[in-house]
């Protein structure tokens, strides 16, 4: 047996948040390679000290895997391409996998934290859709306890989340320049690098997913989505950028391969 061969009792674990985009660029990656895998979905802030007894450190997504921890989006999917390359993710061209890494870090590094921020500006003011949306999925009693714990939470989350006014603006502002790079990079054929769905492609559609959140996002919105983010989507719905995301999720998001919890 593999390591990519696993029954369902060894099958990865996926320590998530539900409505990330980092978590979804892994989720993605898994239903892709068609790699039955457990999800255990975390209510943001109440992660904190599982998460850091696990990894010694806070982030998500963790993938449980072989006996590891595997820390991080694209140090996952990296292992996943290792562990199971069929089918790929990475371009076979040397050039073309150089120029579809170098798309993931612009998007992880710079794109991802504002198109966050931006989505969270949109809910952060209002307690009752925000702990909705952050605590989608828990038990009753999470719920309840995120929504009453909310006005403690919220200066952590402005924090770490760089949720001040200043970086909210900027964040804003740099959107346009973030469909406009994004636009640029659509090939002939409808894709990032080469003339197939890849990496590049997978990444980008995932992370500008915050702000667009198609209907094939691996977990939809409460309803009804807050008004500053409806205005916002209607705001980017004529954009060429938007419509590739709608339309990637479209014709590459397929079926979950998550095993059902029993």
């Amino acid at each position: 047996m593999t390591d990519g061969e696993l029954v369902a009792g060894d099958a990865p674990r996926l320590l998530h948040f539900r409505v990330s985009h980092y978590n979804e660029k892994v989720r993605w990656a898994l239903d892709h390679k068609r790699w039955p895998h457990r999800r255990k979905a975390l209510v943001p802030g109440f992660h904190l000290a599982g998460v850091r007894l696990r990894t010694g450190q806070s982030k998500t997504p963790v993938l449980e895997m072989n006996g590891r921890r595997l820390v991080g989006s694209a140090h996952i999917i990296d292992e996943l391409e290792r562990l199971r390359p069929d089918p790929p993710l990475y371009p076979a061209d040397e050039q073309d996998r150089a120029r579809a890494l170098a798309l993931q870090t612009w998007f992880d590094d710079e794109v991802a934290p504002a198109v966050r921020r931006v989505f969270w500006s949109c809910y952060i003011d209002d307690a009752g859709p925000c702990s909705r949306m952050a605590s989608n999925g828990a038990s009753r009693p999470a719920r309840v306890a995120f929504r009453a714990l909310f006005p403690l939470l919220r200066p952590a989350f402005r924090k770490n989340l760089g949720l001040d006014r200043e970086r909210v603006e900027s964040a804003r502002a740099a959107l346009d320049g973030i469909f406009s790079r994004l636009e640029s990079e659509i090939g002939a054929k409808g894709y990032l690098v080469g003339d197939r769905f890849g990496l590049a492609d997978l990444v980008a559609a995932a992370i500008m997913a915050a702000v667009v959140r198609p209907p094939q996002f691996s977990y939809p919105l409460p309803e009804p989505l807050p008004e500053p983010l409806v205005a916002l989507r209607d705001s980017l719905a004529g954009r060429r950028g938007y419509q590739w995301v709608m339309e990637t999720y479209a014709r590459h998001r397929g079926p979950s391969a998550e095993i059902p919890a029993s």
